[in-house]
């Protein structure tokens, strides 16, 4: 059975500082990812929380984003495109992170994420 390496749960606040703010006072979690416009915290060996700025330059719009690290976005691109999924983007690079990831929707609406770290440093991080 395929494993993933760990995973993010991406909150998207309007107000940036409040939801930084309150992730740290309220579980008391280390920081392990500083972009400027998103901050990823460290809850357990394998799961981590991120805050990103919400807004229109941000995009995606939604409130919620469950991402799933991987060592090979593209072998998983084409596994999840032959299952019953929504609204599945092709595969994007993010030079500033750097990481490769594609988006897609449940039924229901959920949204998700599937990336791969490309910098030895978050590798280590993220595994």
């Amino acid at each position: 059975m395929f494993m993933y390496s760990s995973n993010i749960t991406f909150l998207y606040y309007n107000d940036f500082e409040y939801g930084c703010k309150f992730v740290e006072e309220i579980f008391n979690l280390t920081m392990v990812m500083d972009q400027g416009w998103a901050k990823v915290y460290q809850i357990n060996k394998t799961s981590f929380l991120g805050i990103v700025q919400l807004s229109e330059a941000t995009e995606y719009q939604g409130n919620t984003l469950v991402s799933f690290n991987t060592r090979n976005v593209v072998k998983e691109h084409e596994r999840v495109s032959k299952l019953e999924v929504f609204a599945l983007t092709d595969i994007k690079h993010f030079e500033e992170i750097p990481l490769n990831s594609f988006f897609f929707k449940d039924a229901e609406g959920h949204d998700f994420e599937i990336q791969q770290f490309l910098s030895l440093e978050d590798i280590t991080t993220f595994g």
